[in-house]
């Protein structure tokens, strides 16, 4: 019987950390074809690392290529956040992040030994940034979004913001994560200076800000795709019906919407009368068939409609 025990757990553990390399993997790739190769600095630890590399390889491709490749970089500078995060965090999350940081690195040097390939372009204004930078935030959206769904982390501002949240969880660490993205992907902007000192004026502004736009755009492709990923990608609504006809509502809904919904007894605070609160969450592309729905069984129903961000449960996706 322990035996029969065991067998499930180890597979589920190998399968847990074989998606945890399998992330890290495809976050090191889209970062080695895509974002380094260019100079985008979307952010956090790993956009610092960006920048460091490419400031350094023109005057010193040895060094850039072996002690500041952009994965030991982001290796070497998470290593005091990780020992911070030892002692104040789940030791569960420290030890997958730590993981998911030193596969990291080992995926970007094995990328480079290998001579994988860049989708790299020498014209600042060409197409081929766009696409390098639309592709390279998919990349990264798509392996953090999953990572955050299953305890992972790549360290950096996640673990920053995970501490402060710890520490004082009224503060929104969040903005403070946002501010030091902001200010990596500015800093991309010094490498427009670099090689540019007999160029006009003209021609250096476009070179310090494309780097900067070009970030942005990958740092917000990353982060929409990562909320898609958590959210999932259909969004619903929550309607709140004051009705006098709320059986008759609600009868509606379950034969013509196949949906639920939930009575709540109230009272009007300027009638003292009794109400009824017809409660209902829909996708969104239900939400003009319930309005008509509603016109249709009382015209005089007052009606308020508010966004749900995520919905767990019966009807929608499980937990």
């Amino acid at each position: 019987m322990a035996k029969d025990n065991i067998k499930p757990k180890i597979i589920k553990y190998l399968a847990y950390y074989g998606r945890l390399a399998t992330l890290t993997f495809i976050r090191a790739l889209g970062t080695y074809i895509f974002i380094v190769p260019n100079g985008f600095a979307p952010g956090g630890i790993s956009g610092l690392a960006s920048i460091i590399y490419n400031a350094v390889l023109p005057f010193n491709p040895q060094i850039a290529n072996t002690w500041l490749n952009a994965g030991i970089t982001v290796f070497y500078m998470n290593i005091p956040l990780l020992i911070i995060a030892y002692f104040k965090l789940n030791k569960v999350f420290v030890l997958n992040t730590s993981l998911c940081v030193a596969l990291y690195a080992f995926f970007m040097w094995i990328l480079g030994v290998a001579k994988v390939p860049v989708f790299q372009s020498s014209d600042m204004e060409s197409g081929f940034m766009l696409v390098a930078a639309l592709a390279g935030g998919v990349m990264i959206g798509i392996s953090m979004g999953i990572m955050l769904l299953s305890n992972m982390s790549m360290g950096g501002t996640d673990i920053v913001g995970k501490v402060m949240y710890e520490k004082n969880p009224v503060v929104n660490a969040q903005w403070f994560i946002f501010l030091l993205d902001i200010i990596v992907v500015m800093l991309s902007g010094v490498l427009g200076f670099i090689g540019g000192r007999n160029v006009d004026a003209n021609t250096l502004f476009v070179r310090v800000m494309s780097p900067i736009f070009y970030s942005f755009i990958a740092l917000y492709v990353s982060t929409k795709v990562a909320d898609v990923i958590g959210i999932g990608l259909e969004s619903s609504v929550v309607f709140n019906i004051v009705t006098e006809k709320h059986k008759e509502i609600a009868d509606a809904i379950v034969s013509r919407l196949r949906r639920g919904a939930t009575l709540v007894r109230a009272e009007g605070v300027y009638t003292n009368a009794p109400r009824e609160i017809l409660i209902c969450v829909v996708r969104r592309r239900q939400l003009v068939t319930l309005k008509r729905l509603i016109k249709e069984i009382d015209p005089k129903a007052f009606l308020y409609i508010i966004d749900a961000r995520e919905v767990n449960g019966f009807g929608f996706k499980s937990f």
